[in-house]
């Protein structure tokens, strides 16, 4: 009977350890954890505008052209409160973790390019400086032939913000948008978005953009 209980005790010991030594999720305030992400979401409204949806636009002058880069309307600029494409960059890195910074910038905010050199996407943005001081910013020049993801209007809902899990050091909310297309169609889905707490404060880890699905199509496309 001794060996029995011994055994039981040893059992219920390992259970415990297992259900709460080995976790490895880091602990949070929920109410600053939806706090910050109601900020920073707000932030990456603007930056997938810029990013993914009709962006900057340009003044359509060929003696200020440099191929398919047109200069930027300076209205638009001022209209996203930026000046200069590392104004762009501060805002991104303000709002996204240090990965999904570098991977944004490195692929909006420059050329992609193979191994052999060929050009696979050009620069969204690029900074023109003068041509008297190469340290002064002049103007962004914005690349005509940018395709556009985000067509759609995304309407956040704010208040319905929770926290929905946790894994490792990543915190997962969860948000309720409204999305609406030029054609009046509307649909209602909920949006789950990763948080990461970096030296400088909290950092969405996760796009927050989105678009319309037609589940009628796709439903179609599989019956087919």
């Amino acid at each position: 009977m001794k060996i029995k209980a011994i055994l039981l005790t040893i059992v219920v010991i390992l259970n415990i350890f297992f259900t709460f030594g080995c976790s490895n999720d880091r602990e949070y305030d929920e109410k600053e954890v939806i706090s910050a992400a109601e900020s920073l979401i707000k932030k990456s409204e603007t930056l997938n505008e810029i990013y993914y949806g009709h962006g900057i636009s340009y003044v359509l002058d060929e003696n200020n052209a440099n191929g398919y880069y047109y200069e930027a309307d300076p209205l638009s600029v001022k209209s996203f409160n930026i000046s200069t494409v590392d104004d762009i960059k501060k805002l991104t890195r303000e709002c996204f973790s240090s990965s999904l910074s570098n991977s944004i910038i490195n692929t909006k905010l420059s050329s992609v390019s193979d191994e052999d050199g060929n050009i696979l996407g050009y620069s969204r943005y690029y900074q023109k400086y003068d041509v008297l001081d190469e340290t002064k910013p002049e103007c962004i020049m914005v690349y005509k032939e940018a395709e556009v993801y985000l067509t759609d209007e995304v309407i956040y809902d704010y208040g319905s913000i929770y926290v929905s899990g946790v894994s490792g050091e990543e915190v997962f909310v969860k948000i309720t948008v409204v999305v609406k297309t030029d054609e009046g169609k509307e649909q209602t889905k909920e949006l789950e978005i990763s948080l990461i707490e970096e030296n400088l404060g909290w950092r969405l880890n996760s796009p927050t953009y989105t678009k319309y699905v037609d589940r009628d199509y796709y439903e179609d496309l599989q019956n087919k």
